[in-house]
């Protein structure tokens, strides 16, 4: 009886968690408009749950609206109008490029990700998953070899670490880096099916030996 009961829970419990995620999401999202459409008189004497769900589908066109204006030339210029506006003040200017050029490099140019792959931190024998941003060396205390990697954290990925680490303390995975990404933002809850890892492979020179070494 008890395993009957685990196995029921285990098939309820995804589509529980969905539910709630949509609801949630309805809730708190479109509640940000409730306020304006119970200035309607056709709408404010509906539920708060349907007026929460009307906000939230009207936000959902809005969005796939600007999608799809700033897509096309006109909203190109229009968007670039505003970015040129934005440039103009110091502190925010820093943040909005940033964060622009982040989110662009995740959601839309993943190319600026090279691989995904495995290093140890914060500490040995804890191993994080990461992304190798570029691997132009950086020379640390006179040896090369150090190459950038981006580190995100879960289930958020547009924030996280930047560290400069040696080549040879890299792990390269066999991961795509949208399984990398889905990985990461389930927490672990969605694992790939190939799992391996392995030492990055060193670039050696036309004589055979490693070119870290070579440039020391």
């Amino acid at each position: 009886m008890k395993r009957k009961f685990i196995t029921g829970v285990v098939a309820l419990l995804p589509i529980g968690l969905t539910v709630f995620v949509v609801w949630f999401s309805v809730i708190r999202i479109g509640g940000l408009l409730e306020v304006v459409f119970k200035r309607i008189p056709e709408l404010s004497s509906l539920p708060s749950p349907v007026i929460s769900l009307i906000g939230f589908s009207t936000l959902v066109l809005i969005v796939y609206i600007i999608g799809v204006i700033t897509s096309s030339y006109v909203g190109k210029r229009v968007l670039k109008f505003g970015e040129d506006l934005i440039a103009k003040v110091p502190l925010i200017r820093t943040l909005y490029i940033s964060v622009r050029k982040f989110t662009n490099a995740i959601f839309i140019d993943k190319s600026a990700f090279e691989k995904a792959v495995v290093i140890e931190y914060p500490r040995k024998g804890i191993y994080t998953m990461g992304f190798m941003t570029n691997e132009s060396d950086w020379e640390i205390d006179g040896k090369k070899g150090n190459v950038n990697v981006f580190i995100p954290t879960s289930p958020n990925p547009t924030s996280g670490y930047y560290i400069i680490i040696p080549r040879s303390e890299i792990r390269e995975t066999e991961l795509s880096i949208d399984a990398a990404l889905r990985t990461i933002i389930s927490g672990g809850v969605i694992l790939p099916k190939k799992r391996k890892l392995t030492k990055l492979k060193e670039e050696v020179d036309s004589e055979g030996r490693k070119k870290q070494d070579s440039q020391n």
